[in-house]
């Protein structure tokens, strides 16, 4: 099934990040995720899943983490326990900001998001650069997910 063919309710774009950047997504509160380039106006105000890259550079993970700490003072988990080459949170993409006190944010520009939703297992996938399409049944345990979690939230 190619992505045209996908019911509109299971399409989902996948967004991969190197870890700890999606660890910090997921569970650390980072709500900014600094891109070279703006989303596409057709993503902003949905869903994207949130995949953590499947390769590990042991420098650059120690820079991020230490960086992280500095930065807001959150602890990020040993780099060996953090997941790879799966999806582990869905959020949906608010806008961009090229300016902000938010401590997450590099630039030069700032991808906001909101409704985050940390996957409580990983589901292994993989990426690729840029926005991507999430295959159909890893999309729907995803949203699905997403979907019960905010259904517990409401009062």
């Amino acid at each position: 099934m190619t992505t045209k063919e996908r019911p509109l309710e299971d399409a989902l774009a996948g967004l991969t990040l190197w870890q700890p950047w999606a660890h910090a997504v997921a569970h650390l509160g980072k709500r900014i995720e600094n891109r070279p380039w703006k989303p596409w106006p057709s993503i902003v105000g949905k869903l994207v899943a949130i995949h953590a890259a499947a390769k590990v550079d042991v420098v650059d993970e120690e820079y991020a983490a230490e960086w992280i700490c500095a930065r807001t003072g959150l602890v990020v988990p040993e780099a060996s326990t953090l997941p790879r080459g799966a999806i582990v949170a869905v959020a949906r993409v608010t806008g961009f900001v090229t300016a902000t006190t938010d401590p997450w944010f590099v630039g030069p520009f700032g991808w906001q998001f909101d409704q985050v939703v940390a996957l409580p297992t990983p589901l292994p996938c993989r990426g690729k650069q840029g926005l991507w399409p999430v295959p159909v049944e890893v999309a729907r345990v995803a949203l699905a997910t997403w979907r019960v979690a905010f259904e517990r939230a409401m009062p």
